[in-house]
């Protein structure tokens, strides 16, 4: 279910992000204008996760986790209903608040429901939801819009976010309370490390946003790919991402530092940019090293930044502010690499990432305060 939970609630964003080209075909806009169709959907998801994470810790994880399969539902279906550009806009609006509440939803229910020892693992299950569906849009939605047009996806998706639902009554209440705490208590003061990974969220955001949305452009206009080949570099970032996230769990489950993971991973990821960035000379090579690196690092740092979320006493108000962080940086990613694309080609956008991904690496770098949260749980 949280697999399903976390597919579900990105694949909207991701399934347009496949199909641009026809987006761009059928309502005649722009690269900005896709760039601002995910726009909308981070913005509204980051604004609304920090409610969405005191919600969660209030109902429950199930109860949240089928608020977010409902709007994803709905959003998709009505995606497809959109006759017109600002309909689709206005929609994705409604897409992000599956997208704002899909990871503290689901970290609220792995803190109530899975012992300490075994919550890494489990992280990693949860975010290669997100990387399911990166691999599922990037193989399928070509050719279900060449077929029947870029609608299908999002019927596909409805109907996906449908049979989901039908699992929830097989979550049953947890015996395990250690993160539960009494409804007097006071609220936990979030620690410092806390802000730091909604920074490098913030950050990685704005890189993850750009590669995200043009990712299959650049693959077709600059390195000379077909639709479907573009497809699949896109499925492949989500694939390799998978194992990458439940190897990430297991090692942190065995003590390595979350920490020292985000680095590494920023560090890697400026050189899986680069190396994209060489394939508009060099030739597709270059962008299927560059993309297997991205999936291992720019598309996996969700599982360290997440368990550390879910290790704090309020489980679901920390993940809010990380997603408001990381989903703001989406938002400011899409336009702005759209805009720089449009106005000055791929290379700047590009390299400009690069310097992102680092800047995120020295953000977590250095240890400020007490790295542990204020208040004690009993084990």
């Amino acid at each position: 279910m949280l697999l399903a939970t976390m597919a579900a609630s990105t694949f909207t964003f991701f399934a347009l992000a496949v199909a641009a080209s026809a987006l761009e075909a059928e309502f005649d806009i722009g690269k900005f204008e896709i760039g601002l169709l995910g726009a909308v959907n981070t913005l509204v998801g980051g604004l609304t996760a920090p409610m969405a994470g005191r919600i969660s810790d209030r109902i429950g994880g199930r109860f949240a986790m089928g608020a977010t399969l409902v709007a994803a539902g709905l959003s998709a279906a009505l995606a497809a209903l959109s006759n017109s550009y600002l309909t689709l806009l206005a929609v994705m609006g409604l897409a992000g608040i599956a997208q704002g509440s899909s990871n503290p939803a689901c970290n609220r229910a792995i803190s109530e429901g899975i012992t300490k020892t075994k919550r890494g693992i489990v992280t990693g299950i949860k975010q290669s939801g997100v990387q399911l569906a990166v691999f599922i849009t990037g193989f399928a939605v070509p050719g279900l819009t060449e077929a029947f047009g870029w609608r299908s996806s999002m019927w596909f998706v409805a109907g996906f976010a449908a049979i989901a639902l039908l699992g929830l009554p097989l979550i049953q209440a947890s015996d395990v309370a250690d993160t539960t705490k009494s409804a007097n208590a006071a609220p936990a003061r979030l620690s410092m490390f806390v802000n730091q990974v909604a920074i490098y969220g913030f950050l990685l955001g704005i890189v993850g946003g750009g590669l995200g949305r043009f990712l299959p452009l650049f693959a077709e206009e600059e390195v000379g790919l077909t639709l479907a080949q573009a497809g699949q570099v896109f499925g492949v970032q989500g694939l390799v991402a998978i194992p990458t996230r439940l190897v990430s769990g297991v090692l942190l489950d065995r003590g390595v530092s979350a920490r020292a993971m985000l680095g590494l991973m920023g560090l890697i990821g400026a050189v899986a940019v680069v190396l994209i960035l060489a394939a508009s000379g060099g030739g597709a090579g270059f962008l299927w090293a560059g993309t297997v690196l991205a999936g291992m690092t720019l598309g996996s740092w969700n599982t360290a930044a997440n368990l550390s979320m879910i290790r704090q006493p309020d489980a679901g108000r920390a993940t809010g502010r990380l997603i408001l962080g990381f989903l703001i940086g989406l938002t400011v990613g899409g336009p702005v690499v759209g805009w720089s694309i449009d106005n000055f080609g791929y290379s700047p956008a590009w390299i400009a990432s690069a310097i992102l991904a680092l800047a995120g690496a020295a953000v977590v770098a250095r240890r400020v305060g007490d790295e542990q949260p204020s208040i004690t749980l009993s084990q």
